[in-house]
């Protein structure tokens, strides 16, 4: 048995305790629901008669709005629910940096900080890729605006010059590889993705 093997067995047996079985969710699929249809993530309309037996046999979860915006948590909460995350995912539908192209690994980031009295509330949340992430905590650029607006976002490098068309992925400059004898080795064979993944060179003191 690989190791892969040993830990589906693992997590199977641990979701079978779960008591009542009723309960056990041994796969979870988010679909968003409107008047208008469903979807998953990013993709397209499911058809009717899938999303009549989701709505029979699957939990339904309603998410409670005013004047047709979700309820926000605002400074209750700085860590993005589950929830939320989920509605900011679905209305960006990838990295919100204008010309970014990245629609996987992406990161909820507080367009005016948790520390500077930003709420967690949509208009505030924009989702990034990993690497405009960083960038924007490294001050390369500053964004402002109301992110639950087409077009309400600004994005201003550290000049003030305004943002219409950056890279659309992060640099192709050869990354560092890590130390020796510390090769990263993915746990079911799966390659890893150096665009997302910066090594950094070994401090002097270790």
């Amino acid at each position: 048995m690989s190791s892969f093997d040993a830990l589906v067995e693992v997590c199977n047996r641990s979701l079978s305790g779960v008591q009542p079985t009723s309960r056990v969710d041994k796969y979870r699929v988010y679909v968003h629901l409107d008047t208008d249809g469903a979807w998953v993530g990013a993709g397209p309309a499911l058809p009717p008669g899938l999303v009549a037996k989701l709505t029979c046999a699957g939990s339904v979860a309603p998410v409670w709005e005013t004047d047709g915006l979700p309820v926000n948590v605002g400074r209750s909460m700085r860590i993005v629910p589950d929830r939320t995350r989920r509605l900011v995912e679905d209305r960006d539908r990838g990295c919100r940096y204008p010309g970014c192209v990245a629609r996987s690994y992406l990161e909820v980031h507080h367009t005016i900080h948790w520390k500077d009295g930003g709420p967690t509330d949509t208009w505030n949340l924009i989702c990034l890729c990993p690497y405009h992430h960083d960038a924007r905590h490294r001050g390369e650029f500053l964004t402002s605006g109301n992110a639950d607006l087409p077009d309400g976002l600004a994005f201003t490098d550290n000049r003030g010059h305004r943002i219409t068309i950056g890279r659309s992925r992060p640099p192709d400059d050869p990354l560092p590889g890590p130390p020796d004898g510390r090769q990263y080795e993915h746990p079911i064979g799966e390659p890893i993705q150096h665009k997302w993944v910066y090594f950094s060179p070994p401090s002097k003191t270790a």
